[in-house]
């Protein structure tokens, strides 16, 4: 059966049938591909065959999993273990666990791409965009995602890749770039094979971004044009046959992030109650997707909104106080306060336990010396007050210890929050009146570039929130935590920039890092990768950092231009960012050396004693 025109005649039925999740046939197909000599002599058939199969299930399938597995250990065929990874990484996506499960993926790009698997570098780089589209970081998402549409060669899938990228660009405010993506699908929903198929996914995902470009406009004479065709786009989502395949246009996330764009724009025109229509369906949606929390705090942000421009504070409380419970019940989570509320209860207990005991064995030693003479039971007498007044003490001094490490996390969440928070939301305050200004005179473009700013300083505001709330949540005080948080805030900065960044750590991972240290260890750390990326002109960073049991000491070299030695002010060479840096390490008690000598590049070294 399996000559060359038999397998391509199969093989080009099962592409259509794990796309349409056809499970009727893969199954009935893979008893064929199920073979050992099969699998030593043509490992991509047999590969095409579980795969195909794997995937076109959406439930777990154990024994195929075990025996793909078992074929790929016997041929030793890299495109069979590369796509049984592949597979098993997707397993973890739908478990639910997003940033494992981008662990998973990740290490698989080098190898698709060492074998030259162009299929497999597309899948992977597509699945990593969307699990970081669903943890809100669509930036990060877009890079991925415009890398998979480059590399997909067919062009169903790569038509549904090019609508989730509009997603991100939507979610980044990008209006032209949605149009791009808009664009390309139309020019693939002329395709031949899609033609040939009947299949309007391509037409109608195109239909949908223009509608998001439009309500994205700046321009707000443009924004009742897009209002009026949104019932237009709606019926087209809905008539769409779901056998050719899944619509991204008609994903519950989807639904969510058009009604609060729909919502936004009625904000800007003025129409609150016409905002507040839009978002009244989202309840409906918010339960067809439960965990998509950032169009569920997008909707509460909209309703708030709509509900103070109408004058009703009240309702505008409300909704603020619930996006501000389910962002802190996703960050710190129940189980965080159940913990505390455990401990601190465990620790009342047991002083209680420990008071009763020794009160009890005070009561005995003076019972047995109340024969003794007077003196002996005035000295007992004052051996109890002095241990009371002891224990007292220690009681005092431990709650004492306790209130200045709450002052302490106070104090710099005061500061973060001062330095960082305030500056950026008084620097929005500033762009949007001038955006007004510009609007108000026609200049168009001033307000289009004091919106792009506004844009740029929301995000790094977003990302800022982040790392403050992460930095007090004690479910990630491991250093795995934190080194994959560096680890992933380097890339961030340095790779669109086109800077070779190599980050290498020893160590136990599974160690945990106190507070003090893994906020400050992270601020020093992002403030010297920003310098590197912003203001060194290098082209090579690299971050070594080794946890030993006594010290934690991190170096970050970069080949860039150095920095002046023009002192601060206060007799140290650098500026702000440095100043905060030695501070910083003062706080921890570390030791912070810089070598800085132009054109030498620039040394970091941080030594912080645990």
């Amino acid at each position: 059966m399996f000559d060359s025109a038999s397998y391509a005649a199969v093989s080009a039925r099962l592409r259509d049938a794990f796309v349409l999740h056809d499970t009727a046939f893969c199954d009935s197909v893979l008893r064929f591909f199920d073979d050992t000599a099969l699998a030593r002599l043509h490992p991509d058939r047999v590969t095409d065959g579980f795969a195909s199969q794997l995937i076109g299930h959406d439930a777990p399938q154990p024994a195929t999993m075990k025996r793909f597995n078992e074929l790929a250990l016997y041929s030793g065929a890299p495109v069979m273990r590369n796509w049984y990874e592949y597979v098993v990484a997707r397993s973890i996506q739908n478990a639910g666990t997003p940033r494992l499960a981008i662990a998973a993926f990740e290490p698989l790009l080098a190898r698709f791409q060492e074998g030259r698997d162009t299929v497999g570098m597309a899948s992977v780089r597509k699945r990593i965009g969307t699990l970081y589209l669903d943890l809100d970081e669509p930036a990060l998402a877009a890079m991925h995602l415009a890398q998979a549409r480059a590399l997909e060669p067919r062009v169903d899938l790569r038509g549904s890749i090019t609508a989730t990228l509009g997603r991100c660009y939507a979610a980044l405010g990008n209006a032209d770039s949605v149009r791009w993506c808009a664009l390309l699908l139309q020019q693939e929903s002329t395709d031949p094979l899609t033609l040939q198929r009947g299949d309007d996914r391509a037409a109608i995902n195109a239909r949908w971004l223009l509608h998001l470009a439009g309500l994205l406009d700046p321009a707000e004479d443009s924004l009742p044009n897009a209002l009026a065709q949104s019932g237009r786009v709606d019926a087209m989502v809905q008539a769409h046959d779901p056998e050719h395949g899944a619509l991204v246009a008609g994903f519950p996330e989807s639904r969510m992030e058009t009604m609060v764009l729909r919502a936004r724009a009625c904000l800007r025109l003025d129409r609150p109650h016409q905002a507040l229509a839009v978002l009244r369906p989202m309840s409906e949606q918010a339960a067809l997707c439960p965990d998509c929390l950032p169009q569920q705090l997008a909707y509460l942000s909209a309703a708030a909104d709509a509900h103070a421009a109408l004058g009703d504070l009240r309702s505008a409380l409300h909704f603020e106080q619930e996006r501000a419970d389910v962002l802190a019940m996703n960050k710190t989570g129940r189980e965080r306060l159940a913990v505390e509320q455990a401990s601190a209860k465990a620790d009342r207990e047991q002083q209680e336990v420990h008071a009763a005991q020794a009160l009890e064995q005070e009561r005995a030693m003076a019972g047995a010396m109340d024969k003794e003479h007077r003196m002996q039971r005035v000295a007992l007498v004052m051996m109890i007050g002095f241990v009371a007044l002891f224990g007292a003490l220690m009681f005092a001094r431990a709650r004492l210890n306790r209130r200045i490490q709450l002052e302490q996390v106070r104090s710099r969440l005061s500061r973060d929050l001062h330095d960082d928070i305030g500056a950026t939301l008084s620097s929005i305050n500033i762009l949007s009146s001038v955006a007004q200004r510009k609007a108000e005179v026609g200049d168009e473009a001033g307000a289009a570039a004091s919106l792009i700013g506004i844009s740029e300083r929301t995000q790094r505001l977003m990302r800022n929130m982040s790392d403050i709330v992460w930095s007090v949540n004690p479910g990630r005080d491991s250093m795995e935590d934190l080194l994959t948080r560096m680890r992933e805030f380097g890339a961030a900065i340095l790779e669109p920039k086109d800077i070779d960044y190599r980050f290498e750590s020893t160590g136990d991972l599974r160690a945990t890092v106190p507070p003090l240290v893994k906020s400050n260890l992270y601020l020093i750390f992002k403030e010297a990768v920003n310098n590197a990326a912003r203001h060194a002109e290098a082209t090579e960073v690299t971050v070594c950092l080794k946890h030993e049991a006594s010290s934690l000491r991190m170096v970050i070299t970069d080949n860039g231009k150095g920095m002046q030695t023009a002192t601060n002010g206060n007799g140290n060479p650098g500026g702000n960012g440095l100043r905060n840096m030695r501070a910083r390490a003062v706080e921890m008690k570390a030791e912070l050396r810089i070598g800085a000598v132009q054109p030498q590049g620039t040394t970091i070294e941080l030594v912080v004693p645990l």
